[in-house]
C-alpha cells in the first residue's frame, strides 16, 4: 500500500476510533498506537495534550516513551514544550549529540531513542491543542516520507481529539483530563505489577492487560484498577 493510501486509511480509522472509544483516554491511546504502527521508522509514539487550566497530559505507547513524556512535564524542557511554545515542528536527528535539552537527550539516548519528530496539533484558530511525537531507534531515523506521514497523522488526530472535546467547556474538559490522568497512572502501576510477576517487558505486560480486558469484556483502565486494588489488598494483609 502506498503512503498516500495509508494516510487515507488512517483518517478513516481515526474517525471510526472516535465513534468506538468511550473516553478521551482510550482515544489518545489509540492514536499513539496507530501512529507507532503506521510510521515505518517509529519504534514508539506519544500524544501530549494541553487545554485551558491544564498544565499538560500525555499518553504513550510504551513505558519508555511514558518516562520521556514525564521527564518533559517535570522539567518543562524537551521537544514537546518547545513545539507548543513555538507552534512548529521540532525534530532531533541524533539525541546522543543533542544540546537543546541535555537531561532529556541523555535519558532518551540511554533508553535507545536516538531520533524523534514532534508535531504540533493545530486547531482552526491556530492554537496547538497538543503534540504528537514519534520516536526512532537510529540516528536520522525519519526520511521525508516518514515525516510527511507523521505530520498527516497529527492533522487527522487533531480533528479527532478536537471533535471529542467540542461539547465541553474548560472546567468539564479539565475534570475529564484529570480523570484520564488518574486512569493512566493506574495503567502504569498495573504494567509494573505484571512485569514483576511475569518477568516481562512493559510492552508484553500491556499486551497481557489488554488481552484480559478483551476476555472480560471490560476496559483497560478497569482491569488495571482491579489489579492494583487486589495487589494493595494483598500487601495490607501480608504479615
Amino acid at each position: 500500500m502506498g503512503r498516500a493510501a495509508a494516510g487515507t486509511d488512517i483518517g478513516v480509522e481515526l474517525a471510526a476510533m472516535v465513534v468506538a472509544t468511550s473516553s478521551l483516554d482510550e482515544l489518545l491511546v489509540g492514536i499513539a498506537e496507530l501512529t507507532a504502527g503506521a510510521v515505518p521508522a517509529a519504534v514508539s509514539a506519544s500524544v501530549a495534550l494541553t487545554a485551558p487550566a491544564w498544565s499538560g497530559y500525555a499518553i504513550a505507547v510504551d513505558e519508555r516513551a511514558a518516562r520521556l513524556e514525564a521527564l518533559q512535564r517535570r522539567g518543562g524542557a524537551g521537544p514537546g514544550p518547545d513545539a507548543l511554545r513555538s507552534a512548529r515542528v521540532i525534530e532531533a536527528g541524533d539525541l546522543r549529540t543533542e544540546r537543546r535539552w541535555p537531561a532529556f537527550a541523555r535519558a532518551a539516548a540511554g533508553a535507545g531513542v536516538l531520533a524523534l519528530r514532534t508535531v504540533p496539533m493545530f486547531v482552526r484558530d491556530g492554537r496547538p491543542i497538543g503534540v504528537l511525537t514519534v520516536y526512532g531507534a537510529t540516528p536520522a531515523a525519519f526520511d521525508t516520507s516518514d515525516r510527511s506521514l507523521a505530520d498527516r497523522i497529527a492533522g487527522f488526530a487533531t480533528v479527532a481529539v478536537a471533535g471529542t472535546m467540542r461539547n465541553y467547556d474548560d472546567t468539564v474538559l479539565s475534570a475529564r483530563l484529570r480523570q484520564a490522568l488518574v486512569s493512566r497512572s493506574g495503567i502504569d502501576q498495573a504494567i509494573g505489577i505484571v512485569m514483576a510477576r511475569e518477568t516481562c517487558s512493559p510492552e508484553t505486560a500491556l499486551a497481557v492487560l489488554r488481552a484480559t480486558a478483551r476476555t472480560r469484556g471490560t476496559t483497560l483502565p478497569d482491569v488495571a484498577a482491579d489489579l492494583v486494588a487486589r495487589t494493595d489488598a494483598q500487601a495490607l494483609i501480608r504479615p
